[in-house]
């Protein structure tokens, strides 16, 4: 349950309301917002229709034509946006923009939501005064967004160089003899996650869904054997790496057996073992898309794999073909298994 922000109106008649209270974190920006839909026309941009309409489609209440709205920089990107309508139509940065609306609400109500939950009890507990209270929460709040701005750029960034970088790496393998990079290397990968998270999450609330992840976080690290290595965190999962499938598997058999439990949503993992091209840390080809498909056909404390990976574990794990599945992104059926029991494996 989130903290009642409202509770010092009661103690204190002067206290400002909930909204209110991040107004002095929110001010500064809204300053910044001098930029109407109408001058963005005049300097050559989307017209106001169509400024309107790309502000509905991020989520967003579609501005007058004469409110003051937008950032110079932000006009900036819609007047540009005027000159590119040939390369950039709107049937195409539209549903660029619902996106970037869709994601960009999920992590604003994270933010607010962890932040109300758990940084503003612990102020107003450390203050006492409930004027000291409200002056701690809000510097902190207005700490916080600044250091969004720079880190959410940054990753978008680095997002589209790694998109950039697969689909590099996917139309070469096609158009090399045997799809076989130079430079790339043979790796055993594990996509495992919380199976059916967001429903636990909306049935248990923020903070049991935290504590889930955290949980699970300390699970794949104390499990990873003595050659795993975590390739990154996917918010409720993780992917992992490993020279061969054998550690991999029996490191998926630890982790499902640990996160096992009545009231929790559990795990699901899957294994493939293939020829990759590493770079900066990050690996890229279409076994690291195997690898990820399989995922999704996995229920609640089942492992997928490969064939590949059957073959090099034969005699050590008991596997059931599942027979050939279609999966997304790949030309040809692919015959995946399920591992028959994690208890006895």
């Amino acid at each position: 349950m989130m903290p009642d922000m409202s509770s010092d109106s009661e103690d204190n008649p002067a206290a400002p309301d909930a909204a209110a209270l991040f107004d002095a974190a929110l001010d500064p920006a809204r300053g910044e917002r001098t930029v109407s839909p109408a001058q963005i026309e005049a300097d050559g941009g989307l017209t106001v229709d169509e400024t309107r309409v790309v502000v509905l489609n991020f989520g967003l209440r579609a501005p007058d034509p004469q409110e003051p709205y937008f950032t110079t920089a932000e006009a900036d990107v819609l007047v540009r946006f005027g000159s590119l309508r040939e390369i950039w139509p709107p049937e195409v940065y539209l549903q660029i923009v619902r996106v970037y609306g869709q994601a960009l609400a999920h992590i604003a109500q994270t933010e607010v939501n962890l932040f109300r939950l758990y940084v503003e009890p612990n102020l107003r507990k450390a203050r006492g005064s409930p004027v000291r209270a409200r002056q701690a929460v809000q510097g902190a709040f207005g700490e916080l967004l600044p250091l969004a701005d720079p880190m959410l750029l940054g990753v978008h960034r680095r997002r589209v160089e790694h998109e950039l970088t697969q689909s590099a790496v996917r139309e070469a393998e096609i158009k090399t003899p045997e799809g076989v990079l130079p430079g790339a290397i043979e790796v055993t990968f594990v996509f495992c996650d919380l199976k059916d998270f967001s429903a636990y999450a909306d049935v248990h609330g923020d903070a049991a869904a935290a504590d889930l992840i955290e949980r699970l976080a300390v699970v794949v690290t104390g499990q990873l054997g003595h050659h795993g290595n975590v390739v990154k965190s996917l918010g409720d999962g993780f992917m992992l790496s490993y020279p061969e499938p054998g550690e991999a598997v029996a490191a998926c058999v630890r982790i499902i057996e640990q996160m096992r439990g009545d009231d929790a949503p559990g795990v699901h993992a899957s294994v493939h073992h293939g020829v990759v091209l590493y770079r900066e840390g990050d690996y890229f080809g279409r076994a690291v898309n195997l690898a990820a498909r399989l995922l999704g056909l996995a229920g609640r404390d089942e492992l997928f794999a490969s064939e590949a990976v059957v073959r090099a574990t034969a005699g050590r794990f008991d596997w059931e073909s599942l027979g050939d599945q279609d999966i997304r992104g790949f030309s040809e059926p692919v015959c995946v298994y399920r591992l028959v029991s994690v208890s006895t494996a």
